[in-house]
């Protein structure tokens, strides 16, 4: 028996009481009634005051509650939780070609947990999404998961909290930038970032069927001297089919020049929320 259920019954059976009693009021003399009543009113009160305050706390999400908590509460919810990298030099941004798609996108992937996660993964069903896969095979310990909608909450809590997750977008950086030699490893062996904020899907029909959500965590890339003049060489270069500079009018546009009538190349959406900070169609 959940915890809301148990809460229900108690509210039933307690509150059943004080409707009897306030209709049919006791005898004078039977303290029993009168103490148990005053206990019911107790007990009732503070399931409610317990709602009440469930309610405050996420009166920001309320419609997100009402889904998670009752709609879609044995559902379950693909989560897809990843950063992304703005890399940014003379208002031209640095896409890369997915791994895994036709398209271009930002430097950037879905986080990894660590083996401590195993326990809050236990407590709260999650189960990996077996459909991922890379050229390493199954994607393992990624943030590509199932949750009932129930827990839903709660997990996203959990990855606030930072503990037992990866916190550093360095490991795609390197993945995808250093390791396919598209920049060299010695002037970013170090690299600096800023976070610039998250962004959060509503919960959205999948194009695979089924429920999904998306979080994204941008980071800016904070380039030193030494790195600018690496990065410019490349941009100079031109556009490869593992690389593309691109600028804002044709990220918002997701490839489509419409001065020129031509779709250069495709473009993840998931760009466009990053350069915006905002999740938009």
């Amino acid at each position: 028996m959940t915890t809301r259920q148990s809460n229900i019954i108690v509210l039933i059976i307690f509150g059943g009481f004080i409707l009897y009693r306030t209709i049919f009021p006791p005898d004078s003399d039977d303290s029993f009634s009168q103490t148990f009543f005053n206990i019911s009113i107790e007990i009732v009160g503070g399931i409610l005051l317990f709602g009440i305050l469930q309610f405050l706390q996420n009166i920001n999400r309320f419609w997100f509650y009402i889904q998670t908590q009752f709609l879609l509460r044995k559902i379950d919810v693909r989560l897809s939780i990843a950063y992304l990298f703005r890399i940014n030099i003379n208002g031209k941004f640095l896409l890369v070609k997915s791994r895994r798609r036709d398209y271009y996108q930002p430097v950037g992937g879905a986080f990894k947990t660590l083996p401590g996660a195993d326990k809050v993964f236990e407590k709260l069903g999650v189960k990996p999404d077996k459909l991922v896969e890379t050229e390493h095979g199954i994607a393992k310990s990624d943030l590509r998961v199932y949750v009932k909608g129930v827990h839903i909450i709660e997990f996203l809590e959990w990855f606030k909290s930072k503990e037992d997750r990866e916190i550093s977008p360095w490991r795609e950086f390197c993945e995808e930038l250093i390791s396919t030699d598209i920049l060299p490893w010695k002037p970013f062996r170090y690299i600096d970032y800023k976070f610039k904020g998250t962004v959060q899907s509503p919960i959205i029909n999948m194009d695979s069927g089924g429920k999904g959500l998306f979080l994204f965590e941008v980071y800016d890339l904070v380039v030193n001297d030494e790195q600018k003049p690496v990065l410019e060489e490349l941009q100079k270069r031109g556009n490869t089919a593992e690389y593309v500079w691109v600028d804002d009018y044709l990220i918002q546009r997701l490839g489509h020049d419409e001065r020129t009538k031509d779709q250069l190349f495709e473009i993840a959406p998931h760009t466009k929320y990053a350069q915006n900070l905002s999740w938009n169609k």
